[in-house]
């Protein structure tokens, strides 16, 4: 019974570091990114590169001409209203959408919502 006892803690002991040193092996094989998937990221960060490279030599040749302080805060007031103006109508859907949902089913909102094709 010793004996066995003896065997069963050393096999148990065995095993355990066994299992540690897999356990370091798949953290260490999860690490690494796969070849195809890196050739795929390299490619797009070329492609990306290539069109920023091609914005920069034609702001560098100066045949664009830069906007003016005026014309800049021109832009700045308009976006500033359109985005009141995207803003309020958000929150006019909104109020909306929950006035509805009150006064229809339950089971047939989510329905209603894909009939209208709203995306809230």
């Amino acid at each position: 019974m010793d004996a066995e006892t003896t065997r069963l803690k050393d096999a148990t002991v065995a095993l355990k570091a066994e299992e540690k040193e897999l356990r370091a092996a798949l953290r260490e094989g999860t690490a690494q990114v796969p070849l195809p998937e890196l050739k795929a990221s390299v490619a797009s960060l070329e492609a990306e590169k290539l069109t920023l490279v091609a914005r920069l030599e034609k702001l560098k040749s100066g045949s664009i001409k830069p906007i003016t302080a005026e014309e800049r805060d021109g832009l700045n007031k308009e976006h500033t209203k359109w985005k009141k103006c995207a803003h309020a109508r958000r929150k006019i859907r909104l109020e909306l959408w929950a006035e509805i949902r009150g006064h229809i089913e339950k089971g047939k909102v989510e329905e209603l919502r894909e009939e209208l094709d709203l995306h809230i």
